[in-house]
């Protein structure tokens, strides 16, 4: 039998650049392709050869650097679901802007991500796709609308590679799908293997106290958010309040975006009448003026690097009677991090202690620790790899004495499936 192997281009002991290569026989296939846009850390190596290229999901730590691959020759097809190539589409057009913005040379343009794009092989969940040595498969991952699990049978193998993934329902999504079977080898992310979240109608009922508190008290409650299936989360959580919502930012386009592929949601006629309802500022003026009465106000970005989220801040942080809400991860050296650990809201000139009323909600779109578990006892496999997460190698440990055949690879470290 020919040699199966994995090798960590990025990813792995760390969250941010996800890139993973399958050598099996003649054929090498890639998992995602990323880049950790907060500190600008891409992946080690870009792959000679590639005969198949997996995304995941449209997030940046995973699609980030995709336009670089065609921009150095890669002409073959790309394996996505519709909406992450809609959604990345957006998110990799924006991440040229970031990088100009800080004044970097944008490692792509525009014409490449052009390329990704007309190179995207559509597939929808549970379609079995044929390769040259071997099929592939998408099963939903419950992370964001199109994100996606990927197994890959291969060299007598059956290699499944979770990508990010959660397994409660929410307002949004359903849970990832668990019904697969057989899996010789997990690719795991385990960004939250040290500990498990509260339950989502808990945070999203906190959530709402903390908004109906703000207003009537006659502040501007601000729920800072990631633009693509947190915002939308949020907006169907908080539009029939009897408030004003606004809805701002890059959130808006990613709506648009999903509500162009209604089979990614739940429940699409729920999120279009939302959507429907709240209105969308278009203008420095606009914002301005919103903010004269008690609000809600859906923004980016959600770690508050850059977006509306700044103007907000910039106008509302000396009023006692606002609110600042974070709702999801806030990587090392954000704004939104440094907020949460130090009290004080640092950015560009500015170093205050805001008087706003500060909260971060638990809205993950990753499972815990325990839900990872209970994935692993299901599937049973022979060997798991953790990667995506800063604590793998504690979890490894954890999980061996489970009896589970369990590796932490570092980054560039070549593993034989």
């Amino acid at each position: 039998m020919t040699s199966l192997t994995f090798t960590s281009l990025g990813g792995c002991r760390e969250v941010g650049r996800n890139a993973f290569l399958i050598e099996s026989g003649d054929s090498n296939f890639l998992l995602d392709y990323g880049f950790e846009i907060q500190n600008s850390l891409v992946p080690i190596t870009i792959p000679e050869k590639i005969n198949g290229f997996f995304l995941s999901h449209a997030h940046i730590d995973h699609s980030g650097l995709i336009p670089v691959l065609y921009k150095s020759g890669y002409n073959g097809k790309t394996f996505l679901t519709e909406a992450t190539s809609s959604l990345a589409e957006m998110l990799l057009k924006d991440s040229i802007k970031v990088q100009e913005r800080r004044g970097e040379q944008p490692r792509f343009l525009t014409p490449h991500i052009r390329k990704f794009i007309k190179n995207g092989f559509i597939a929808k969940y549970n379609q079995k796709i044929r390769l040259h040595n071997g099929i592939a498969e998408f099963y939903d991952a419950g992370h964001i609308p199109g994100s996606c699990q990927t197994l890959l049978d291969t060299n007598g193998k059956r290699v499944l590679y979770t990508g990010d993934i959660k397994f409660e329902e929410t307002e949004m999504l359903h849970g990832a799908d668990t019904r697969i079977k057989n899996v010789d080898v997990l690719i795991s992310e385990n960004t939250y293997s040290y500990k498990d979240h509260p339950k989502r109608r808990e945070v999203a009922d906190k959530l709402k106290e903390i908004i109906q508190e703000t207003v009537y008290n006659n502040g501007v409650a601000v729920v800072a958010s990631f633009a693509v299936g947190r915002a939308q989360e949020l907006l169907l959580l908080l539009y029939n309040l009897g408030f004003d919502v606004y809805m701002d930012g890059m959130s808006v386009e990613a709506t648009k975006r999903i509500l162009l592929n209604p089979s990614s949601v739940k429940n699409p006629k729920q999120l279009k009448k939302a959507f429907g309802r709240v209105r969308k500022p278009r203008s420095s003026q606009e914002r301005s003026r919103i903010i004269k009465k008690p609000c809600v106000i859906i923004t980016t970005a959600g770690m508050l690097q850059g977006g509306p989220v700044e103007h907000y801040i910039k106008k509302l942080h000396n009023r006692p009677e606002c609110s600042l809400t974070l709702t999801g991860y806030q990587a090392v050296n954000t704004v939104g991090r440094t907020l949460l650990d130090t009290g004080r809201y640092v950015t560009e000139g500015i170093n205050e202690k805001l008087k706003m009323n500060v909260n971060f909600m638990d809205f993950s779109g990753h499972c815990g620790r325990g839900n990872l578990i209970k994935y692993y006892e299901k599937l049973n496999p022979k060997k798991i790899l953790l990667v995506h997460g800063e604590h793998s190698e504690k979890f490894a440990q954890e999980l061996k004495g489970k009896g589970f055949d369990t590796i932490a690879p570092k980054n560039g470290e070549k593993i034989s499936l």
